[in-house]
């Protein structure tokens, strides 16, 4: 009798393993899988003005019917700046749709309305979800921010433009990549690649720059207009650093550090640049400089940019802005 009662205790036991173990599910959720998709809350802004330089917070909630992948597209109505947030969870929130009024690249939004379209590309019935959002406070760049040529011509920079070229700022005309203005070089120099350039040098000493240059980027906005492509134009830096400290540039005994990036199309580029890369040239060699070889940013007392372009495609045209620098990651408009 007892063996009969021990039996059966451990087949109660035995079924009752099995059943926990069937109710464990690996692999995706079915109703994932095979489920109807419903939206259960409206997925929306949890405010439709904010004021990201006052620190306000926006953010996107809502709830799915289940997990499936969505994009909320931002489009500044002014600007055209585009960001885009993306995700698959069934749960919308702060913590997966959290908007700090950046974009993805350049252009940068403004001070403007933006457009909102939230779609569901998986679900073949799903609504298209629209909003119209107020910024009347933009986001704050963290970094050191050279210039982005809001505030004229500084007073210790040089430019030059050949006799057929105009260079100079131009503002409000929308075709900035932040702000309001940016730095135009446009002419037709059939003779030479060189259009035009600008040295920009602090009102005195150097930029304040960190000394490692291991984690600073530095990044800039550059847009080929006319005669564009990766053999047709390209913006040419010259990084000086005074190494001994007197004020002054001397190429022949302080490094001049030399960097080309050649245009993509027509669209704004962001162009950014780890500071200790720069000493290495396309094959990882080290390039040789006239200085001790070393990169050092808290010594770089000016930064020039050329504009130069094919001669023999007529009118070339290049917009540079927003020459910023940032540590440990490249920068985000």
């Amino acid at each position: 009798m007892k063996k009969l009662i021990f039996l059966s205790f451990a087949f109660l036991a035995l079924y009752s393993c099995r059943k926990d173990e069937a109710d464990v599910v690996d692999g995706p959720n079915l109703n994932d899988l095979f489920g109807d998709f419903t939206i259960l809350t409206n997925i929306e802004p949890n405010i439709t003005t904010v004021d990201f330089d006052a620190g306000q917070e926006l953010f996107f909630s809502g709830e799915l019917s289940k997990n499936t992948d969505w994009v909320i597209s931002l489009i500044g109505n002014d600007t055209g700046a585009r960001r885009a947030l993306t995700g698959s969870d069934k749960n919308v929130s702060i913590s997966n749709a959290e908007w700090d009024g950046g974009a993805n690249t350049f252009p940068g939004f403004g001070i403007e309305d933006v457009s909102v379209e939230i779609t569901f590309p998986d679900e073949a019935i799903a609504p298209t979800l629209n909003y119209t959002l107020t910024v009347t406070g933009l986001k704050q760049d963290e970094g050191v921010l050279i210039t982005s040529f809001e505030d004229g011509i500084g007073s210790n920079w040089t430019s030059f433009n050949q006799s057929t070229v105009s260079g100079g700022i131009v503002c409000s005309d929308d075709e900035a990549a932040k702000g309001d203005c940016y730095y135009k070089v446009s002419g037709d120099v059939p003779w030479d690649w060189a259009k035009g350039s600008v040295m920009i040098r602090p009102d005195e000493g150097t930029f304040g720059l960190q000394g490692s240059a291991s984690n600073l980027y530095f990044n800039m906005g550059f847009k080929a207009v006319e005669n564009v492509g990766p053999t047709n134009s390209f913006i040419l830096f010259w990084f000086d650093e005074d190494e001994n400290g007197d004020g002054f540039f001397d190429e022949n005994t302080e490094d001049r550090i030399a960097y080309e990036y050649w245009s993509q199309d027509t669209e704004w580029d962001l162009i950014s640049l780890n500071y200790a890369d720069l000493q290495f040239d396309e094959l990882g060699n080290t390039i040789e400089t006239n200085g001790n070889g070393l990169m050092e940013p808290s010594k770089l007392i000016s930064i020039n940019v050329f504009f130069l372009a094919n001669p023999e495609n007529g009118v070339s045209t290049g917009y540079v802005d927003h020459l910023i620098f940032t540590t440990d990651e490249p920068y985000t408009p």
